[in-house]
Formats: structure tokens, C-alpha cells, sequence
């Protein structure tokens, strides 16, 4: 199904988008497969064609999941100015919303077919800022950092955070610049031992919980059980941040080298996040 979804995406002319036909059996095998790869192309498939929202909604066995790209598409649209109108089949999204936009954004600029290297670096140069910003300015951050840089007027309130927040985050940066790259040069501890009780603990939870695929946040070992702290990974059912609990008394462990490992890290409480 991948290879046959990447094949008509390419034909779209989305990099991996087209011509007039209906692209709606598109988005529906891209709803069927999950891969967020591929859902991020449907904000852009939406902007680039008209497709039948309201039949697409209709024939997916997908539509909580369809709901919550069409609640991102429409903030990109908002966010971009796209004055596109699109029905309301909206659901809360805890779909990573920068991920969706920095994708819309590079798909949307490349889809002009820039001629000359320069304008292509400028592409990848823009995605990279993107993704830097994110991962340590919020999204309100972010669109002032914008505005500013675009030299448009802030309002009050913006002005106001922006100097009693943004501007002193940016302050760290520069200050930091010769303490992070002495950080940088240096690779950290890897604790193979405890990872690997990480996975051996996944595994056992796999079997009482019937899930076939969570992730341990944290755990800590006390009163002769363990603790455990974990998330449903590819389950639309749960928020991806939802967490889950289980306390597994030590003496239903029959697995050795469990209790060996959990006898080791017993004494603080370990936090994978």
C-alpha cells in the first residue's frame, strides 16, 4: 500500500503532487494507511484540489482521524490567509500541528517549481528554521518571532510578551552559544542495561494488557511492586499524551533478569520522557 500511495502522490506532483481528476480515493488510502508520512499531505492535497470533503468523510472508517486533519488544514488556512471553506467535521487534534504546517509550507512553496538552485536551498533553509523554532519557542512565539522578522507592526499584548518572554529566551541563546557547543562535542552516558529493562518491562505489560505496542514513560520500584507509567502508542482510541499505570508485584515476575534489573535501579524512580 506504501509504495502504491507514494506512486500516486508523486503523480500529484506532492514530492515523493497533478491534473483535474478527483483525488478523493487518494486521501481515502492515505486515511486507511495511518502513516504520517502520507497525512501530511492531505492538508496540501485539500488546498491544491477540489475534493468532496463531505463523501471522503462519509466512506473512511477513519473519521475521528480524518476530523482532526481537517481541524489543522483549517488553522493553516486561517494562519495563511486561504480563504477556503471547509465543513465541519472538525475533532480536537493531538496531532503535532507544526509538523502539519512546516509540511503545507514546504509543499505549497514547491509547488511554484523554483528554477534555481538558490531557490531550492531557500526551501530547505526555511523547513530547518521551522523545526529548530519548534523545539524551543511556542506557537504564539513563533508567529511574533515572524512578524518581526517580517518587520509587520505586533499588537500590545504580543509586543508585551514577546518582551517579557521571547526576548529573554533569545538573550539565553546568544549567551549560551560557547556552553553549547562544548555540550554538543561530548557524548553522554548510555545506560544499556537500563533500556534494556525498559524493553523486557514493555514486554511484560504487552502480555497483560493486550496492546502490541506501548512505551514506558517512567517507573520506580517500592513495597516489593513496580510501578510502572506508560502510553498506548498508535491508538486513535487515547491522546498520545494520555498515561497509563500499572502496578506489577515482584513476586508474579518470572522472568530473571527482570528482578536482577529492577533490584538494581529499585532505589530512585527513572523518567524516560
Amino acid at each position: 500500500m506504501a509504495i502504491d500511495i507514494e506512486k500516486k502522490l508523486a503523480e500529484t506532483g506532492y514530492k515523493m503532487l497533478g491534473n483535474g481528476k478527483s483525488y478523493d480515493d487518494l486521501i481515502l488510502s492515505i486515511l486507511k494507511s495511518g502513516d504520517t508520512r502520507y497525512l501530511k499531505a492531505i492538508p496540501f492535497l485539500i488546498y491544491n484540489y477540489e475534493l468532496n470533503i463531505e463523501k471522503i468523510y462519509s466512506k473512511t472508517d477513519k473519521k475521528r482521524l480524518f476530523g482532526q486533519i481537517l481541524a489543522i488544514t483549517r488553522e493553516i488556512f486561517k494562519y495563511e490567509g486561504i480563504p477556503k471553506e471547509l465543513p465541519l467535521f472538525d475533532e480536537k487534534s493531538d496531532l503535532n500541528f507544526d509538523e502539519f504546517k512546516n509540511e503545507f509550507d514546504m509543499q505549497k512553496l514547491a509547488s511554484e517549481k523554483p528554477n534555481l538552485m538558490l531557490e531550492k536551498q531557500k526551501i530547505y533553509a526555511e523547513r530547518d528554521l521551522h523545526m529548530w523554532l519548534s523545539q524551543l519557542f511556542t506557537k504564539k512565539e513563533r508567529q511574533i518571532i515572524r512578524s518581526i522578522l517580517e518587520e509587520r507592526p505586533v499588537s500590545k499584548t504580543d509586543y508585551e510578551y514577546y518582551s517579557r518572554k521571547t526576548r529573554k529566551k533569545l538573550g539565553s541563546i546568544m549567551n549560551l552559544q560557547d556552553f553549547a557547543k562544548t555540550l554538543y562535542s561530548k557524548t553522554p552516558k548510555y545506560d544499556e542495561e537500563l533500556f534494556r529493562l525498559k524493553r523486557l518491562l514493555e514486554e511484560e505489560i504487552i502480555k497483560k494488557e493486550k496492546h502490541n505496542d506501548i512505551s514506558i514513560q517512567r517507573f520506580f520500584v517500592s513495597n516489593n511492586a513496580a510501578s510502572i507509567f506508560f502510553q498506548k502508542k498508535n491508538d486513535y482510541n487515547y491522546s498520545k499524551n494520555q498515561l497509563f499505570n500499572i502496578n506489577i508485584n515482584l513476586k508474579d515476575i518470572k522472568n530473571k533478569e527482570i528482578l536482577i534489573l529492577l533490584g538494581r535501579y529499585k532505589e530512585n524512580e527513572h523518567d524516560f520522557t
